[in-house]
């Protein structure tokens, strides 16, 4: 969206998205209690998926692990707060290489950090744009929709054992 793309590929700050956000709904809501909605908003740091965790605890146990997020300068902070910062070799974080996914160079760029050729990489995203840009460079690619299917796709392609 028109508001979220400057946030996601680092054109602001999160700070400064979220209060764009706020001047919104309170603009457009006068007669609710927007600041309130907003303020419970900017508490939350995102949920994690415990079941989706576990798959990527096992396959760091064999793999390097790497995350590529179209997210906003607080993802750090959103990684720390769940304790899970230390679970990834590197984190590709949009806002900060200033562009986002489904774009060639981000997935370009999380191959470098890597050190990886297109066929010895893996990625998974619950969007399937997301997903065939990256085959559309060779990466494999898998569609989330559940922990047990990201599973049966890492066993597929070799990662882990059944």
């Amino acid at each position: 969206s028109e508001i979220l793309e400057p946030a996601i590929t680092g054109q602001v700050s999160d700070e400064m998205w979220r209060e764009r956000v706020r001047q919104i709904l309170v603009t457009q809501f006068p007669d609710s209690d927007a600041d309130g909605a907003w303020q419970a908003w900017v508490s939350r740091h995102g949920v994690l998926i415990p079941e989706a965790l576990d798959v990527v605890k096992e396959t760091k146990s064999q793999v390097n692990i790497g995350m590529i997020s179209n997210a906003t300068s607080r993802l750090n902070c959103d990684l720390r707060h769940h304790g899970i910062f230390d679970l990834f070799d590197y984190v590709i974080n949009t806002s900060e290489i200033r562009v986002a996914k489904p774009a060639a160079q981000v997935y370009l760029h999380a191959l470098k950090a890597a050190d990886l050729r297109p066929e010895e990489a893996l990625f998974t995203d619950d969007k399937a744009v997301n997903v065939e840009a990256a085959t559309n460079l060779g990466i494999v690619g898998h569609v989330f929709t559940s922990a047990d299917g990201l599973r049966t796709a890492l066993v597929e392609a070799g990662v882990l054992r059944d």
